[in-house]
């Protein structure tokens, strides 16, 4: 099974195979201020990422990639207008800057050429009533945060589909709750998946972990990885950066799930998979003890 890991331009990579009359299917999976030195296989010893690395030995790294902006907002408006920071319509990332109504994206023209068309997770180019929201801009589907403010709890009381609320039960928007945002998440982008597999989907996973807030279920399977760490029981590393190598092994996780059931519905000859950060990560957690 083949799978390409890479930061292109999406729309020609779609020019160029519809002009060969075939139609794959494309999934963009994009993790919130991930940086490339996060990744056990760019080189990081602490933070495991098996699947990822996998996903790299069997595709193409794009190592000399850059981002378009370096911040949230304006990225999210770059890679889905595919227009640079000069002329992208959200320059700010003050969380409330929408898209423009005549803005056409990568979803939009996918949309056209007959792709089923979702997105899960955090969009960032307009709030609901704006002009901004995804399903004006060529998504049937789009399920989870709509602004950036919102976007910043797991544990939310709501999510949105389409500018409708759905509430996430035991949620009240702080650090802890009943019901964990990525995991709906998830399970809506699977679901999404599995329903549109008999024709060409397009399935944007602008998923927010390791964005802080740094929270993640107690009983999340990425904590076995940890359990012979030493540093994961050096109370002098801040429980954020535990939490954050976690965050970062559950997308590790979601990944390799997600490759599973390409090969499951037998759509790895004809499904290509994306994976990236967004605008870089931050040494946040860098200390003289914990240089990297």
């Amino acid at each position: 099974m083949r799978f390409l890991v890479a930061l292109i331009a999406l729309t020609a990579f779609a020019s160029s195979a519809w002009s060969q009359g075939h139609q794959p299917n494309v999934i963009y999976l994009m993790a919130d201020e991930l940086a490339y030195y996060e990744l056990s296989h760019m080189g990081n010893f602490r933070i495991k990422t098996p699947n990822v690395d996998r996903f790299a030995s069997e595709g193409i790294r794009f190592t000399n990639a850059l981002a378009a902006s370096p911040v949230c907002a304006p990225l999210r408006c770059n890679l889905m207008t595919g227009k640079n920071a000069g002329n992208a319509s959200v320059r700010a990332n003050d969380g409330g800057t929408p898209l423009r109504a005549d803005e056409v994206t990568i979803a939009t023209l996918l949309k056209e050429q007959g792709y089923a068309t979702g997105g899960f997770g955090k969009w960032g180019c307009g709030g609901r009533d704006s002009t901004g929201v995804p399903e004006k801009h060529g998504f049937d589907v789009f399920f989870g945060y709509y602004d950036q403010v919102h976007a910043h709890s797991f544990y939310p009381p709501y999510l949105i589909r389409n500018s409708e609320e759905v509430p996430l039960p035991g949620n009240n928007g702080g650090r802890k709750g009943q019901t964990y945002a990525q995991y709906t998440i998830f399970e809506e982008a699977v679901r999404f998946i599995r329903e549109n597999s008999k024709k060409p989907f397009f399935c944007y996973l602008p998923f927010t972990p390791p964005h802080g807030m740094f929270d993640v279920p107690a009983d999340e399977p990425a904590w076995k990885l940890y359990q012979k760490e030493a540093w994961m029981k050096d109370p002098k590393v801040p429980q954020d950066a535990k939490n954050y190598a976690v965050m970062v092994s559950m997308l590790d996780r979601q990944l390799g799930e997600i490759m599973d059931l390409i090969k499951e519905l037998r759509l790895e000859q004809n499904t290509v998979i994306f994976f990236t950060g967004d605008n870089g990560g931050q040494d946040r957690f860098k200390s003289k003890d914990y240089p990297r």
